[in-house]
């Protein structure tokens, strides 16, 4: 908790100006990714039902906030510095209103066994509707960036980080209750939380090495090149490789079905990756880096 709220810290003095579209893109990522994880448990038929409405519900919560924030900001197309492709905000607002009503239905069908072709349908159209909206995103940020490639890119791993390593921390709570349940799907969801944060690491190695398209003349305090800036290293370090090290050490635990032991280590993982996206969309608006 320490260590997420230094991260939280810094991330604000990153570039206030920048805060509610900071908030946009986490939003949005934690939406998609949760989203998609989720429908994924649905087909993969290895999780109890109660599971799968509970976390249908992590949707709905995330693209809620994402929309109210949207229709919430005043579009500028220059962001301290940054400068921000404002036509593509209409769009994404629709869309993302489209995302919460179609996840608001996706938990509404996905409650009716009777349903379950519909909840497939509204669930397959929510992760996909969750996709569309952060390729929005990455449009809006993408032209001080070297390429839209860049914010694509980031924000799909990120989204996937986030959604795999949330499901899991919640599913592992199930064999608190029931501790007669299979270490199969528990086992599963670490190493996909494992791979999806190796997968982000690799993403943003890639986006800190590329040289951005264009400088910044940012007068926020962390506006440093990001050899140089201590949050660029601490959005490494603990939202990255210390969450890796969390879900290998949960499936580790898993494998010996030491629930309650992984299903901690994942709660601390779920902060860490948490902070560490708060820290790289907030590096984003001040370095034009999609770290």
């Amino acid at each position: 908790m320490l260590v997420a709220r230094r991260s939280c810290k810094i991330a604000w003095q990153l570039s206030v100006e920048s805060l509610p579209y900071t908030l946009l893109l986490l939003l949005g990522q934690f939406a998609a990714g949760c989203a998609l994880v989720t429908l994924a448990c649905q087909l993969r038929g290895s999780f109890e039902a109660a599971f799968i409405r509970t976390c249908s519900w992590l949707a709905v919560a995330g693209s809620g906030f994402g929309a109210v924030t949207a229709l919430a900001i005043r579009p500028s197309p220059l962001v301290d510095s940054y400068a921000l492709d404002i036509d593509v905000m209409r769009p994404m607002r629709a869309i993302m209103l489209a995302f919460f009503l179609f996840s608001f239905a996706y938990a509404y069908f996905v409650r009716r066994e009777e349903d379950a072709l519909l909840a497939t349908a509204t669930g397959a159209t929510t992760a996909g509707l969750g996709a569309i909206s952060l390729v929005m995103m990455a449009f809006l940020v993408r032209d001080p960036v070297w390429s839209v490639a860049g914010p694509l890119l980031g924000l799909f791993a990120g989204a996937l980080t986030l959604g795999a390593v949330t499901v899991a921390m919640i599913w592992g709570h199930w064999y608190l209750v029931n501790p007669r349940l299979p270490e199969g799907p528990l086992n599963e969801m670490t190493l996909l939380s494992l791979g999806a944060i190796v997968l982000e690491l690799v993403v943003t190695a890639i986006n800190a090495a590329v040289p951005v398209g264009a400088a910044l003349g940012s007068d926020a305090l962390l506006a440093v090149d990001l050899p140089e800036n201590p949050a660029f290293w601490l959005r490494v370090g603990v939202g990255l490789i210390f969450p890796a090290l969390l879900a290998f050490m949960a499936y580790k635990s898993s494998t010996e079905r030491a629930m309650m032991s992984a299903t901690g280590l994942l709660y601390i993982a779920v902060g860490a990756v948490l902070a560490g996206e708060a820290l790289g969309r907030g590096l984003l608006f001040v370095t034009a880096a999609p770290v």
